[in-house]
């Protein structure tokens, strides 16, 4: 029986199922078969119930993200191709476009961003089901396990593998809106057997600030590597770490049961095929996924069957032929106990060529000569970073990552 709870309010399957009502006495919503809506609404029961409903209904889905100005809203909807936007309010709605486009109902996902203008993806319902079973039998989860969702669920993280793989393994899941750390411990506390989704800088804020006295039963990581201290700290204070990997155009395709090494993704799920290079010659991740193959652009291998992710390939850095992965060196400026959080990137230097850049968040301040002394211990000197730039905080964008790109976007 499907049932859910959003903060503290639960929701039953009679909840849904008068709200199924009120949409088939809305025209525009009843109608959907083969029209795309585009949904932006702070009502998380709402918008949960209005996915259901429009994938019964064979119509699509453009999820945009509660926060978005209305402006924003119509220039994502608009862009995605939407009949409709429903802003906050099902009653009334703005109508984009009156052409039928007779195809199968989606579930439209925009990409990161990361490196480059975000992509519209279009992924089939089915697709989704697809993924959903194969995500369900992989899991290493019981139907007593309830999912804990403290990441947007406008994303098929929190929506796909946080809600309705939850609701198919016949828990209940948890979704948190409120993003205080110590209302989120407090739920947590309320649903002792638990999976708990969340990016990776969440994880390690709530596991600094968990009690003595109070230890995560499960999380899930995904979407950016998490910095080696950060999962040593994770480890200390969960009974169990897990990770995922996947993409937009695909939906998750890796889980790691038990992470020890965060580079580490897992093990590829039932119905996909997923091919990359060896240890020693690591090459671009392609996944294979029904007819269509999809070329990630990410740089890993796989060895014993656990595919490993070394970096974007644009992200990695190419030092008179040497390539350097980020994370390597982010790993070893954040084991600095001074050091909150790191990210490298590259500049291009017109006599150089590329060159090696970190940003970096402290709790004091550190003199550059020391850095590169500590990376000298642990690097290759191609490795160690000509330019240290401390800040009071490191931008990410809305989805919890940070763009390499934009870092490195000036020429020095």
């Amino acid at each position: 029986m499907m049932m859910f709870y959003v903060n503290d309010q639960f929701y039953t399957l009679e909840d849904i199922e008068k709200q199924y009502e009120v949409y088939e006495s809305l025209s525009h919503l009843r109608e959907c078969n083969n029209r795309r809506l585009a949904i932006c609404t702070d009502d998380t029961f709402q918008y949960i119930v209005l996915c259901l409903y429009i994938r019964q209904k064979g119509g699509s889905v453009v999820p945009i993200h509660p926060a978005t100005p209305k402006e924003g809203s119509l220039r994502l909807a608009s862009s995605a191709g939407s009949h409709l936007l429903l802003f906050q309010s099902i009653d009334s709605f703005i109508e984009l476009s009156n052409h039928s486009n007779n195809q199968e109902g989606v579930l439209v996902q925009m990409s990161s961003g990361t490196t480059g203008a975000p992509k519209c993806i279009e992924r089939t319902w089915s697709s989704v089901e697809e993924e959903i079973e194969s995500y369900v039998k992989t899991l290493p989860i019981d139907s007593l396990t309830n999912s804990i969702v403290a990441c947007p669920v406008t994303h098929s993280y929190g929506f796909i593998c946080g809600v309705l793989a939850c609701i198919r393994r016949g828990a209940n899941p948890v979704i948190i809106t409120n993003s205080n750390p110590k209302y989120i411990l407090k739920k947590l506390k309320e649903f002792p057997k638990h999976i708990l989704y969340a990016a990776p800088a969440l994880l390690y804020t709530l596991s600094r600030l968990l009690p003595i006295d109070q230890k995560f039963d499960r999380v899930m990581t995904s979407g950016t590597l998490m910095p080696h201290s950060w999962l040593t700290s994770l480890k200390e204070k969960s009974r169990q770490v897990l990770q995922q990997y996947g993409c937009s155009e695909s939906g998750c395709v890796a889980i790691n049961p038990n992470l020890e090494d965060t580079k580490e993704m897992g093990y590829p799920l039932p119905h996909v095929k997923v091919t990359a290079g060896d240890k020693q010659t690591p090459s671009e991740i392609i996944i294979e996924l029904y007819t269509q193959t999809i070329y990630t652009k990410d740089l890993g291998y796989i060895e014993d069957n656990v595919l490993s992710f070394l970096a974007r390939m644009d992200d990695t850095i190419n030092v008179a032929g040497l390539n350097v992965y980020p994370q390597e060196v982010e790993t070893v400026l954040m084991d600095d106990p001074r050091i909150v959080e790191a990210v490298v990137y590259k500049k291009q230097n017109s006599l150089s060529g590329e060159r090696v850049c970190a940003l970096y968040v402290s709790t004091e301040p550190i003199d550059n000569m020391e850095l590169r002394e500590w990376c000298r211990k642990y690097l290759a000197p191609h490795q160690i970073p000509m330019e240290f730039v401390f800040v009071h905080e490191i931008e990410k964008l809305p989805n919890g990552k940070v763009s390499r790109k934009k870092l490195g976007g000036i020429p020095v």
